[in-house]
């Protein structure tokens, strides 16, 4: 098992430079890489040797990545508050819309850190200033407004355009 660990410890640069790609900040990328390598130390005895270390490595990085974020996913919207965006409406069926879609937003907020990237995105703000905003990478932002949107649209059952 000494080369093993010799091998975990040597892939320790490539690691934290593959935990870049998801992390945000420096501190998440280290944070990301201790706790794959503690996983792959926890579960060093059920490596099968004839492959690729690399690969497993990664694996287990994606997924503690994927369980992190989810477990982190529900968003609770502070500081945004819908009644003050509500506008006054001269025919009643404009507020019923409205108020519908203020509650299919509010539901899919709860399930997905995306509305917040989307909501952002529909205020004017580009996709940098909220990376900036949600202290992550433009490629999530750009991901989250794609998801969002269609959640929305198939919460709304209109067909989903293309």
């Amino acid at each position: 098992m000494g080369n093993f660990d010799q091998e975990l410890s040597d892939l320790y640069p490539w690691l934290l430079r593959m935990a870049r790609r998801y992390c945000y900040s420096m501190q998440d990328a280290e944070d990301l890489v201790g706790d794959t390598v503690y996983k792959v130390l926890l579960n060093r005895d059920r490596f099968d040797l004839t492959k690729d270390i690399k690969s497993w490595c990664l694996i287990i990085m994606r997924n503690t990545y994927i369980t992190k974020y989810n477990r982190n996913s529900h968003v609770h919207f502070t500081e945004y508050d819908f009644v003050a965006e509500r506008r006054s409406f001269d025919d009643p069926y404009n507020m019923i819309m409205y108020n519908d879609i203020i509650s299919v937003i509010r539901k899919c907020s709860q399930k997905s850190r995306c509305i917040d990237s989307v909501i952002y995105c529909a205020k004017g703000y580009t996709y940098d200033e909220i990376s900036d905003f949600l202290h992550i990478p433009i490629g999530t932002v750009k991901s989250r407004i794609s998801s969002g949107r269609k959640m929305i649209i198939q919460e709304l059952g209109c067909p989903i355009i293309k």
